[in-house]
């Protein structure tokens, strides 16, 4: 009996340590397993956030896409001959431009009033320096008044033609009906 225990002993032993071996390898294992996991886990969701800055990406290229389209379309239609300027009243338009150049001749009779000129040239004749000088008064000489009050007396047919000729030009920015209604019809 002694002999059967012995070889059971023996055999038991050599089985505790294939078990024990066995544990060893299926720890190391699944020690493994468990790094490839979290390994997995982690690129996972690099990969997620990855797909989303795609999407982002992807989303921010088609509405700069649909905007580059909008931008073409908007200036396609600018590019046309046909304005798309608001229209203005003629009247309006008209005391506009009576306003626009009795401000203008103010501004200038303002700059002028009180003003002189000072004219003065030197020159040699041979052998003899001629010098000139000369200050003429512009008050004496510009009767502002009479300019101050010629402003306001622009006819309407008079305004019609100079807006007429301004509403000719593409680069105007409006259209003044009464004026160039015949294009805006066109």
């Amino acid at each position: 009996m002694n002999n059967i225990t012995r070889t059971s002993t023996t055999e038991l032993v050599m089985e505790l340590t294939k078990r024990i071996e066995s544990t060893k390898a299926y720890e190391e294992q699944t020690g493994r397993e468990q790094a490839l996991e979290r390994e997995l886990t982690i690129k996972t969701s690099q990969a997620e956030a990855w797909r989303k800055e795609y999407e982002k990406v992807k989303k921010e290229y088609r509405d700069l896409e649909e905007r580059a389209d909008s931008l073409v379309a908007t200036t396609q239609r600018l590019k046309r001959d046909k304005p798309t300027m608001p229209v203005i009243p003629k009247a309006v338009a008209i005391a506009i431009f009576r306003e626009g150049v009795q401000h203008g001749v103010e501004a200038a009779c303002t700059e002028l009033e009180g003003s002189e000129v000072r004219v003065e040239e030197s020159e040699y004749v041979g052998d003899f320096h001629v010098t000139f000088e000369r200050r003429i008064d512009l008050d004496d000489e510009l009767d502002l008044d009479w300019m101050r009050d010629k402003c306001g007396d622009y006819s309407e047919e008079t305004v019609i033609d100079a807006l007429g000729t301004l509403c000719a030009d593409k680069e105007f920015e409006c259209r003044i009906h009464g004026i160039d209604d015949a294009e805006a019809n066109e």
